[in-house]
């Protein structure tokens, strides 16, 4: 009679997991590494804010996980538009007249009195490592009043972005960060 002998006798099994996940991360590594230029790990977001007067929208566009400056940043806002938060918003008709572009910045911001607000944005970093092209085309809304409860509506245009519908409105749930869509590298 011959004795079989299981490969599980000699290596035990949780040891060949710990050995294929560091294999994994050993071959990963330098693909996470020759990455890692501030350009291209860097993102931007959105921060929407609303003073608890409810006199207007505060916009500020600002990275995330550096403190790399812009390239360039264009900051637009659309108003004047109907929109009552819940039939779609009209993309195609909105007229953006008020620019704000600055270059070699931290952060942008604006503000805006109008309701609803649609805000145009693009954020571009240039590094050694490469570029990279941040997006966004949102629109706001706040419904109700500040005694019985206020309502934010927020519609994007920009695949990428993920934003609630709506969300009730206070100076709890407010600042909002959205962060922008990555359109790759580019000029904005």
């Amino acid at each position: 009679m011959t004795a079989r002998v299981a490969l599980g006798d000699y290596i035990p099994w949780p040891f060949v997991g710990v050995a294929v996940l560091l294999v994994v991360f050993i071959l990963v590594t330098p693909v996470l590494l020759s990455i890692s230029s501030p350009g291209l790990t860097s993102n931007a977001e959105l921060i929407v804010d609303r003073s608890p007067s409810g006199t207007g929208f505060n916009f500020y566009v600002r990275a995330i996980g550096t403190t790399d400056r812009y390239t360039e940043v264009r900051l637009g806002l659309a108003t004047g538009f109907a929109w009552d938060g819940i039939r779609p918003v009209p993309w195609s008709g909105l007229d953006w007249t008020s620019w704000t572009n600055q270059s070699d910045t931290l952060e942008i911001e604006t503000t805006s009195a109008a309701n609803p607000v649609a805000v145009n944005v693009s954020a571009q970093y240039v590094s050694s490592g490469g570029n990279a092209l941040y997006v966004g085309v949102l629109a706001f809304y706040v419904a109700g009043n500040p005694v019985s409860g206020q309502t934010l509506f927020i519609a994007t245009a920009t695949s990428g972005i993920s934003v609630p519908s709506s969300a009730a409105f206070s100076n709890v749930t407010l600042p909002l960060a959205i962060r922008l869509a990555s359109s790759g590298s580019g000029s904005s």
